[in-house]
Parts: C-alpha cells; sequence; structure tokens
C-alpha cells in the first residue's frame, strides 16, 4: 500500500460520518440495480417455468411422419432429444355429450414423454404396457362419460379417414356428421371408422387435457404405452442450437410442423422478439432512472470529500504529485467504498425483492395468467448479479470522477489557497431588500452565502431538481405502462363470457336465469350478434385508417381497394338487451326514444378500431360523423340479405357485455 492509499483511508477514518454516508448511498444504489436485474431474471424464468408447464418443453414439431420418414427425420445430428406420440388409432364414443368430440383418439407413447410434453396427472400412474391406458379429465367434464381408476374398457380401434380414404389425424377437425351422396348415388359419410380392432384396455390414471390436443380437435387424447410400429407419428424435439429450429423443420419435415413460438421467444431464439424488447426497454429506463438519481447522491458525496481535500492535494503537488496519483488515489476511495457497500447492496437488494416477491408473488403471477397455479419466486442470476455489480461500480466511479477531475486543474498555489471554492465579486454579495422582507434575515443571509460560494449550493439544487424529476419520471412511468396494459387487453367491462350457438338449442333466457342466480354474479347480461359487410368511400376514411389498410394490402388481405375507390368492410351488430341499451345511449347524450323505431332502426355506430401492426392501434375510421345511412349486407346459406341502418350517433366506447371492435 503507497502512501497515497494510506492518506486516503485516513482522511476515510477521520470523516467517518461522510463514509458512512457514501457507504450508504452505494448500498442503497447496488440495492436497487439488483432489485431490478434479479425482477427481470425472476419473471423470465417464471414465465419460461409457466410455457414448460403448460406447453412443454420441446421446440419443434413434424406432424404425420411415417416409419421411414421418422428413422431419416431422428439421423440428424442436431437433435438433442425428441419423443413420438404414435397413432394408434380412434374409438368411437356413442356416449360423448360434446357433438364435435365423438372419438376417443389413442396415442402410443413411451416412458420419456414427460421430459419434453406437459403430461399433469392427476390420479393414478403412467401406463406401464399396451394394455393400460390414461384418459383426459375431460372425457367426464366435457364428454359426459366417466371412469373410475382400474376400471376395464373394451374399444374398438381403427382408422379415421375421410370419403376418399385419406387416414386423418387428431389435428383435422370433425368434418361433419352429415353424409354425402356420391355421383352413383350411393350415400357416402363425410368420414369414417374403418380397419377396426377389438382392445381392451385397464384405466390406470388421469390427466389434465393436454396442450398438444387443439381445441378443434374432435377425439379425447388418450394415452397408453406402446413400442409397437405404427403408421403415423408426431414427433416432438429440441435442438442442440435452437435458433436453427425454424430451418431445420422447413428442410427435414415431410408433412407439416410447428414450433413451441412462447418457448422461442423467451429463449430469444424466434424472429418474434417483442417481449425481449419491451423487457429489455423497461430494464433500460429502470436503470437509467436509477443511474441518475445515484450519481446525483454519491457525486455530493465525493464532491465534499474533494473540496475537503483540496488544500491537501495542492499541498501534495507543490512537493512533486503528479495529477494522475492524486486521481489513482480519488478512485482508489471509491473503489474502497465499493468493496463495503456493493456487497452489502446486492445482499439487501435480494433480501429486499425476495420479500416483496414473498408477499406479491402469486399476485404478479396471477395477471401474467390467471388460470397458473405457479408462483413468482426470487429466481437471481450470475448474469444480474454482476450486471447490478457492474453498474454500482461504473457508477460510483462516474461519480468520483467528475469532481475530481475539476480539482485537478487547480494549480498547486490555488488549491491550498481554495480561492476556487469562494468567489466574491464587488456588488455579488449584495441582496434586494425585498429578500430581507419575504424571507426574513435568515433568507437574506441564506442569498448571500450561496451567492458567496455557487459551486456548493449548486449541488443541491441539482439534487432537488433530480428529485422531482425521478418522482415525475416514476409516477409518468406507471401512468404510461397502466394505459399500454390498458390498450393490449383492452377490457370489455365483463369477465367471463360464454359464446351460444344458435344450433345448440339453449334457452338464453332460462340460461341468463341461472348464471344471475349464481355467487359472486354481480352483474350479467346477453345479446346477440351477427357479421356483415357494408361499403365506404375513400374519402370518407381518416389518414391513419389509410395507412393501416395499406399495411393490409401488402400483407395480401382481403377488402383491398375496389376500382370505384370505396372500401368493403367487416363490422359486427350488436343486439343488446333493451335497458343496457337505453342506458348506454343515455350515457353518450342520446334519446333513447329515438331508436325504438324498429321499421326504420336506427342504431349508434363504434368508430374505433383495435389493431395490432408491430404494437396496438386504436384507429377511427370515418371522417364524417354526422347521422348516416349504411347499407348492411350478410350472407346466410342460401342468398346475400341486405337492409339499411341510419346511424344516429357515432361513439367511441361501447355497452356493458359487447366485445372492443
Amino acid at each position: 500500500m503507497n502512501i497515497f492509499h494510506k492518506i486516503t483511508l485516513a482522511n476515510l477514518k477521520k470523516n467517518k460520518t461522510r463514509t458512512i454516508v457514501t457507504i450508504i448511498g452505494i448500498i442503497l444504489s447496488t440495492a436497487m440495480f439488483t432489485a431490478v436485474t434479479s425482477s427481470i431474471s425472476s419473471l423470465h424464468a417464471f414465465m419460461k417455468e409457466y410455457t414448460i408447464d403448460t406447453e412443454g418443453s420441446w421446440q419443434g414439431a413434424a406432424f404425420r411422419v411415417t416409419q421411414s420418414e421418422a428413422k431419416d427425420f431422428l439421423s440428424h445430428d442436431e437433435i438433442e432429444s425428441s419423443v413420438s406420440l404414435k397413432y394408434v388409432g380412434y374409438a368411437n364414443l356413442t356416449d360423448s355429450a360434446n357433438q364435435y368430440k365423438p372419438y376417443l383418439y389413442i396415442c402410443g407413447v413411451t416412458d420419456d414423454i414427460t421430459s419434453l410434453l406437459p403430461v399433469h396427472i392427476t390420479k393414478g400412474r403412467m401406463p406401464e404396457n399396451d394394455s393400460e391406458i390414461l384418459l383426459p379429465e375431460h372425457l367426464a367434464y366435457d364428454g359426459g362419460i366417466a371412469y373410475n381408476l382400474n376400471d376395464e374398457i373394451t374399444l374398438d380401434v381403427g382408422e379415421r379417414v375421410d370419403e376418399d380414404g385419406f387416414v386423418l389425424d387428431n389435428n383435422t377437425s370433425l368434418l361433419g356428421n352429415k353424409s354425402e351422396k356420391s355421383k352413383d348415388g350411393k350415400v357416402i359419410p363425410l368420414e369414417t371408422i374403418t380397419n377396426t380392432e377389438s382392445k381392451t384396455y385397464q384405466v390406470v390414471g388421469f390427466y389434465t387435457r393436454p396442450s398438444f390436443e387443439n381445441f378443434h380437435a374432435p377425439g379425447y387424447t388418450a394415452l397408453t404405452l406402446s413400442s409397437a410400429q405404427t403408421t403415423y407419428q408426431d414427433i416432438y424435439f429440441c435442438l442442440y442450437n435452437s435458433k436453427d429450429v425454424s430451418s431445420f423443420l422447413e428442410q427435414n419435415a415431410p408433412y407439416s410442423f410447428t414450433m413451441n413460438y412462447d418457448l422461442l421467444r423467451l429463449d430469444g431464439a424466434s424472429m418474434e422478439d417483442s417481449l425481449n424488447r419491451t423487457v429489455t426497454s423497461l430494464a433500460v429506463i429502470l436503470i437509467a432512472i436509477i443511474v441518475l438519481g445515484s450519481i446525483s447522491l454519491i457525486y455530493n458525496a465525493f464532491s465534499i470529500s474533494i473540496s475537503e481535500r483540496t488544500k491537501q492535494f495542492g499541498l501534495l503537488s507543490s512537493i512533486g504529485a503528479t495529477r494522475h496519483q492524486m486521481i489513482h488515489s480519488i478512485l482508489f476511495e471509491a473503489a474502497f467504498l465499493c468493496l463495503i457497500g456493493i456487497p452489502l447492496g446486492i445482499f439487501f437488494g435480494l433480501v429486499g425483492i425476495g420479500i416483496t416477491f414473498y408477499f406479491t408473488g402469486d399476485t404478479i403471477a396471477m395477471l401474467y395468467r390467471s388460470d397458473t397455479t405457479l408462483h413468482l419466486t426470487l429466481q437471481s442470476s450470475i448474469a444480474g448479479i454482476a450486471l447490478a455489480i457492474a453498474l454500482a461500480f461504473i457508477t460510483v466511479l462516474i461519480s468520483a470522477y467528475l469532481p475530481a477531475r475539476k480539482s485537478m486543474k487547480l494549480s498547486a498555489l490555488e488549491a491550498i489557497r481554495q480561492t476556487s471554492d469562494i468567489n466574491i465579486r464587488s456588488k455579488k454579495v449584495h441582496t434586494f431588500p425585498l429578500t430581507e422582507k419575504l424571507f426574513g434575515f435568515e433568507g437574506m443571509l441564506a442569498t448571500k452565502n450561496y451567492k458567496r460560494s455557487r459551486s456548493k449550493y449548486r449541488a443541491t439544487v441539482i439534487s432537488l431538481f433530480l428529485s422531482i424529476v425521478l418522482f415525475i419520471s416514476a409516477s409518468s412511468f406507471c401512468a404510461y405502462l397502466t394505459h399500454s396494459a390498458g390498450s393490449i387487453y383492452n377490457g370489455n367491462g365483463y369477465e367471463l363470457s360464454c359464446t351460444v350457438y344458435s344450433e345448440n338449442n339453449y334457452d338464453p333466457d332460462a340460461l341468463l336465469t341461472k348464471i344471475r342466480a349464481l355467487d359472486g354474479v354481480d352483474k350479467a347480461s346477453y345479446g346477440s350478434s351477427f357479421a356483415a359487410d357494408f361499403t365506404i368511400a375513400k374519402k370518407d376514411c381518416t389518414k391513419e385508417f389509410e395507412s393501416f389498410r395499406s399495411y393490409y394490402e401488402q400483407a395480401s388481405y382481403n377488402n383491398t381497394l375496389s376500382e370505384d375507390d370505396s372500401y368493403e368492410l367487416t363490422t359486427v351488430i350488436y343486439f343488446v338487451e333493451d335497458h343496457l341499451f337505453e342506458d348506454y345511449l343515455k350515457e353518450i347524450g342520446e334519446n333513447p326514444s329515438d331508436y325504438q323505431n324498429t321499421a326504420v332502426p336506427k342504431g349508434v355506430l363504434v368508430d374505433r378500431l383495435h389493431v395490432f401492426s408491430d404494437k396496438y392501434y386504436d384507429l377511427n375510421i370515418f371522417t364524417n360523423h354526422s347521422a348516416q345511412d349504411i347499407v348492411l349486407s350478410a350472407f346466410d346459406e342460401d342468398a346475400k340479405n341486405t337492409c339499411t341502418v341510419t346511424t344516429g350517433a357515432f361513439s367511441d366506447t361501447i355497452p356493458f357485455g359487447v366485445s372492443a371492435p
């Protein structure tokens, strides 16, 4: 340890209060950096854990792979691990309550299926041979067919084929229960089960509805252990390099394929990285705010320290100390304080954010996914801790170097005399009589002191300024974040909705009465809707809508500009309960009696379009908000029906129960 280091440590020991305050500032700065990086790493780990729990840890999947194709596909050295779902066959469920899922779809799996696919057993165990079967829970609550553990079921298992004999898989929705007539007059079903074989299984367990069963799948997915050869299989796999999944599938998948987009996005292996960019942007903003506040705090501490040591630096300079040696002495002071403050800051930061997650982790997890049973816990990463240490150390060095550089510009004589600290010029300390009258003697004295040494008080003014800036920045940041979340989720005023199709023959009044009688239901309503087309002239469209239409046309969407400079757009006509419609009309300043003539239908046009193009936008379509007639065209199975509706008012709000446009 050289003489400069000894002098530095002696000064720190001599000024214990200032040293402790500086260390506390470093601790606070480091703790906040640690909290930000640990929060991000914990949130990222939670989202990845949730994705794996619900979707699985697979990266890519190839469907309808034959046995020979599977051998070639799995022979690639890029594949790290893989599992297969083999097509054992379909069995008719004559008692299924869900007319769109009349089958039990049986898949053959191996013991390692849970390594990549989410199979969550709620009761029982996995099958251990091909005479045991694991049934999905929704077979009971959705299909109305219930079994118990150890029940034996006998099924006629065969291939599901269409009218042309093409083998269908569970990714193909039900073609329908209707039949079609062939050219020779024979009646041929759209699909059927052929080549059936009677098989008996013992029920050994139940599991939650799997994510690899699409919602439109016509069969309930049951699992059995199978190593036998089957006609087709689905292969789920992981590569050593997750960034190569897309190109690997395009080159090697024999039929159709998909990717685990959510997992790849979290791993940074997807072209769609808006989530990572958003999280990174939030982190950068928070870190910038913390750096700004930390520098203002720690800079003041080192500025006071250097101001007190200016005379000492002058004496050292007069006996031969170089500028480099004195700056090195100040940076050594900063490093020594970091040696104490940063480890404590890391500790308190982890403890603080850990306690925060302990009390609020479940709430935050519910905000991310309301159906999750996982908990958001502290999961710090080495990279996050290292980043926090680096940011804190760089912040302290900057805070120490800025006043040191200014002090080193003084000559030895100026530093010894400390003439730069107090500058008094002629008539500069004069104060106005009004100052004393308004603020008293104390205010006048403070004004004179400020004029005698502006540099000392400038730091105080800057600190107050930064405090206000940080407060406004933090509150504005929260406000913008809340607004952004609202624009994404675009709440409709209700928490749960149920869609009932006309062919289900439900009585909406009876169903609504039952729903209103349920505990916890504060408000409920029902309505009906249908889609219709209408034409709008280009000159009546807003410029922002025109820009968005250009994007759609480039993306090869429908409804492009016609030859007569007009757009044909699709809208949804909503019919709500009378009392809701009357309340809504009063809210927007309309007279309900003007809308009760059924012979001349009159409605409210919601001129708001919630769209996504790289980010979310709320657009207006119409430039003219005066009353006008709009011709609506709707299609049924037989013909095109049209009607004219008068728009009595335009609005950007919606009544309760209506989905946001």
